[in-house]
């Protein structure tokens, strides 16, 4: 849509380029109060970009090589054919901007593309003296000192190498400062930031500007009496820094081309006061988002099973910042394409057909949102089958094209019908409209599975001293002890023993409970209720919880009765995890199976699975309060099977309060054989049983 006469134009509005030049591209909002990138020739655009159109593809670890190269030298007589076909391909589907990861030999090619800068991680790869958290090979790790005295000519000498020969080239959007930064480093993000400084030693420069910030409000770091306000306060200081020096840096190499952010990872890794600082620098935020699209409804969540719709969280943001938004990364993956899946972000469809409704859905989503100016779609060719590497073990369908360069013809013919109409539905603004859906059978296996008094009888609990057993006739036996560690020590499942199973709170920091406070049966409920506390860094909890044996499976149900803080001090944030264990849990990163993650209608779950007799031990919920199952191992060898689950709203526990889930936190633990088709038999029988509501304890 042309810009029409007499129209009033927004400050940020149709720029020179400084030093002579035709213009570069811009950003204005319209009588309306509708944003727009406009292009040098005052045209208004939407951006449709594309993530990793590259030569290189993904590097396999497990196979030594980029295996997408490797098809694309078969494919291809040279790296230039590719580029050409790539291109056309790209045009042809509608598409208008390279966004990240892309080869540089596209550039300036017809499609626009945005520079990526790196600073802040690449002032972290420095040295310990330059992060405050430090960067561990994966998104969201790392945090630059933005205290430290060199951190500003860094940014300045980064800008001079990347920036400032690109001042007069019209191809390029403007720039991305980073990529998934950890503004929470690694805890909270509200908090996070201010108690990994406070704990620094106190010649630190990022410990110096902290200091001195709360000498100014008579306030000592690591003191119980340090406000909230005061915390935030000082992760406000380091956003206004990181984003001032940056931004100032790039201007005085290039004043031509936009400021794009820092690619947030989702909308929560980063708080308020920093999406606020960000607004006051950035010509455009932008950010990563994996949404859930409930094509029942034919509306898109925020995250699974979220009641905030994905519309209504980005306009939060925007509303913080005030700047036009960009989302860079999102995908929907399906598992027809025989690929694993099991690893990486974003909701799972079973088909193709699937992916490419909720593809549609949500780019209409977008198209519709006044604030939003475009999106880059996460990504021209899917990972490999046997994942990234051991640290960033992606292997999913994210591709326009597969692994072997060859279109998915659903997606990439909606996208060609879809995208050319990209301005035209942007300036009508019409929402995707709802469906109401019947939810009365979904409420049901959403329900925390009761037991029935009939089973009460079958279960048997005894206790000698501390130590505790809980034994149902279908060959389930549950041994834990007041003062444990866990809440089982030892879980044994159709003959199989298990390990450990427990809880964890999070609450700024992950925190096991450290001990059994009490267990009792109640054979009214049939269930054994155990308290568990836990304490980390000042902050103390109590979880109660009730473990219900199933009576004809090996299964038992934990449900989450309550959450307590027990100390003085607010949790900003919760999240509570169930925590299952396996003997084999090492398999997993030894190529074993894995489960995929976050189906379309399928229950939540993970599990661990043995390479040697297809030994398996996992969970699974449909709670609506469950955020991820996700079972994986770390670089250092280390399990998480991190069952993940928080309150839908706010997630703000106050001091002294305890909050009352009240059926809505709960799982199912399993065990059996048979690996990856023993899994899904109970994986399909769980499910049954749930959406027809029948109860095995009376079987």
């Amino acid at each position: 849509m042309c810009i029409a006469a007499g129209m009033s134009v927004a400050p940020y509005s149709f720029r020179a380029l400084a030093g002579g030049g035709n213009g570069a591209y811009s950003v204005r909002k319209d009588d309306g109060g509708r944003w727009w990138v406009v292009a040098p020739d005052g045209r208004d655009m939407f951006l449709r970009g594309i993530d990793h159109a590259n030569w290189n593809g993904h590097f396999c670890e497990a196979l030594g090589v980029n295996p997408y190269r490797e098809e694309n030298k078969k494919r291809y007589a040279s790296q230039a054919e590719w580029e050409k076909e790539t291109l056309s391909r790209l045009k042809s589907w509608g598409f208008n901007a390279l966004g990240a990861g892309c080869s540089p030999e596209l550039r300036g090619r017809g499609l626009l593309h945005i520079e990526f800068l790196g600073v802040g991680e690449g002032f972290c790869a420095k040295g310990d003296d330059c992060a405050i958290s430090k960067f561990e090979g994966t998104p969201g790790t790392a945090f630059p000192d933005v205290f430290h005295p060199g951190f500003a000519a860094f940014c300045n000498d980064q800008a001079a190498q990347k920036c400032a020969h690109q001042k007069q080239d019209r191809s390029i959007l403007g720039y991305f400062f980073d990529n998934e930064l950890a503004w929470g480093a690694k805890g909270s993000s509200e908090t996070g930031l201010y108690d990994a400084v406070a704990k620094m030693p106190a010649t630190r420069h990022a410990r110096r500007a902290l200091d001195a910030y709360l000498a100014v409000r008579g306030l000592v770091a690591g003191a119980a009496d340090v406000p909230l306000d005061a915390k935030t306060g000082f992760l406000r200081l380091a956003a206004s820094r990181y984003f001032g020096v940056i931004g100032d840096a790039v201007r005085r190499h290039d004043p031509n081309h936009l400021l794009l952010g820092a690619r947030f990872a989702g909308l929560s890794s980063a708080h308020r006061v920093v999406w606020e600082e960000a607004g006051k620098v950035c010509d455009i935020l932008t950010f990563n988002n994996y949404p859930w699209a409930d094509l029942d409804e034919n509306v898109v969540y925020f995250s699974r099973k979220d009641a905030v719709r994905a519309a209504d969280a980005y306009a939060e943001r925007y509303e913080w910042a005030k700047k036009p938004m960009l989302i860079t990364e999102w995908s929907f993956p399906a598992l027809d394409a025989g690929l694993p899946c099991s690893s990486g972000a974003g909701q799972r469809f079973g088909t193709q057909a699937e992916r490419v409704r909720a593809t549609e859905l949500f780019a209409r989503t977008l198209l519709a949102l006044p604030f939003m100016v475009g999106y880059d779609y996460f990504m021209w060719v899917d990972e490999p089958a046997l994942g990234i590497s051991r640290k960033f073990p992606e292997d999913s369908n994210y591709g326009l094209v597969n692994g072997q360069g060859e279109p998915y013809p659903g997606i990439t013919s909606m996208f060609a019908r879809l995208n050319p109409q990209a301005e035209a539905l942007h300036a009508k603004g019409e929402m995707p409209a709802a469906r109401a859906v019947d939810r009365a059978a979904q409420s049901k296996a959403a329900v925390f599975p009761c037991n029935a008094p009939a089973a009460c009888a079958k279960a048997v609990f005894t206790r000698s001293g501390g130590e505790y057993m809980l034994e149902a006739p279908a060959g389930l036996k549950l041994k834990g002890r007041v003062g444990g560690r866990y809440a089982f020590d030892s879980v044994v499942a159709d003959g199989l023993e298990c390990g450990p199973f427990t809880f964890m709170l999070y609450h700024g920091d992950y925190q096991d409970i450290d001990r059994v406070e009490s267990a009792e049966w109640l054979p009214e409920r049939g269930a054994l209720r155990i308290a568990g506390v836990g304490a980390k860094n000042g902050r103390s909890f109590r979880l109660v919880y009730d473990v219900m044996p199933f009576a004809a499976r090996p299964w038992f149900a934990a449900n989450v009765v309550s959450v307590e803080n027990t100390c003085a001090e607010d949790f900003s944030d919760i999240k509570v995890f169930f925590r299952q264990y396996a003997p084999w849990s090492g398999d997993w990163a030894d190529g074993g199976w894995r489960a995929p993650q976050n189906v379309w209608k399928a229950p939540a779950s993970a599990v661990w699975i043995s390479s040697a007799d297809g030994a398996w031990c996992g969970g699974a919920s449909y709670a609506q309060t469950v955020r991820y199952f996700i079972y994986w191992i770390s670089g250092d060898g280390a399990p998480h099977p991190d069952a993940m689950f928080s309150p839908v709203g706010s997630t703000r526990l106050a001091a002294g309060a305890t909050w009352r889930p009240e059926g809505k936190v709960w799982m199912v633990a399993a065990a059996g054989r048979g690996g990856a088709d023993g899994w899904r038999r109970f994986l399909s029988e769980f499910a049954d049983t749930q959406s027809r509501g029948v109860d095995l304890n009376c079987k």
